[in-house]
């Protein structure tokens, strides 16, 4: 029997290179809206809805073969990649299971591994994400608005891009918790240092100095897997660095592509 083809919730507008953009957990496509205008005028942009999130109609449980294989059946075969948190492992897992399809890869906070271990010290603590498992069973909606804090907290000033999350936060619908506890358990127990090292497009990592969840210590031990990747630390961000710092941030995305002969 074959694996089920998700039904993936795609958006595109602007002009240029295709670019697919691949959001974090709990959140949903539209939180790229704020962010639209700085990169549109450069590039076609490819907006998914990972299944259960945003206007995904998808409520089931899947894994992360199942999300690859539907992503290979509804993306453009050439293609850029940008993902953010969640978004980025499933960005480098694509990456690497259909290498001749992207031809450059941003992780934006993100890392080849969530979760902390004796050869991978500086990731979260495995107890951290047992809890927001075990907390999206018995309180769902403020596990959701605690994960929106994390994202937040570090910044100088964090209510204006609280509130813009939380308008992207996905609902905490009984129909949405398995396909929610499905990305949880991506970041949970995806392993992915092997493809880092032997991913064959250009990779640019963005992380923030401020980011309570991916600490810039995770972009300097990636680089370790593969010293070809280009490590930017956005002083003063966190999780967030595409709302807290947008124009830097399209200036090192830009900035990347060009160097890296990408377009």
């Amino acid at each position: 029997m074959g694996r089920c083809v998700i039904d993936l919730n795609v958006r595109v507008s602007g002009k240029g290179p295709n670019l697919v953009l691949i959001h974090g957990w709990a959140m949903g496509s539209a939180v790229w809206n704020d962010w639209l205008d700085e990169l549109e005028e450069r590039y076609q942009l490819i907006r998914i809805d990972l299944p259960g999130h945003g206007d995904s109609a998808h409520r089931q449980s899947w894994t992360m073969d199942e999300l690859l294989d539907s992503m290979v059946a509804q993306l453009p075969a050439s293609c850029y990649v940008l993902g953010w948190s969640l978004g980025g492992m499933v960005g480098l897992a694509y990456a690497n299971k259909y290498a001749v399809r992207v031809q450059g890869l941003i992780m934006l906070a993100s890392s080849a591994k969530f979760v902390q271990s004796i050869a991978w010290p500086h990731a979260q603590p495995e107890e951290t994400l047992r809890a927001f498992s075990q907390g999206l069973l018995e309180n769902p909606s403020a596990t959701l608005k605690r994960f929106v804090m994390l994202q937040t907290q570090g910044l100088q000033s964090p209510r204006k891009i609280s509130a813009s999350l939380k308008k992207s936060m996905c609902k905490a619908e009984v129909g949405r918790l398995a396909a929610l506890a499905s990305g949880l358990k991506v970041l949970q127990h995806t392993d992915l240092r092997e493809q880092l090292k032997t991913l064959r497009c250009p990779l640019l990592m963005l992380l923030g100095d401020k980011d309570q969840l991916i600490p810039v210590s995770v972009g300097l031990d990636s680089v370790q897997y593969n010293n070809s990747t280009v490590l930017h630390i956005i002083k003063g961000a966190s999780h967030v660095p595409f709302l807290s710092h947008a124009t830097e941030t399209t200036q090192h995305v830009c900035s990347f592509f060009q160097d890296k002969a990408c377009i």
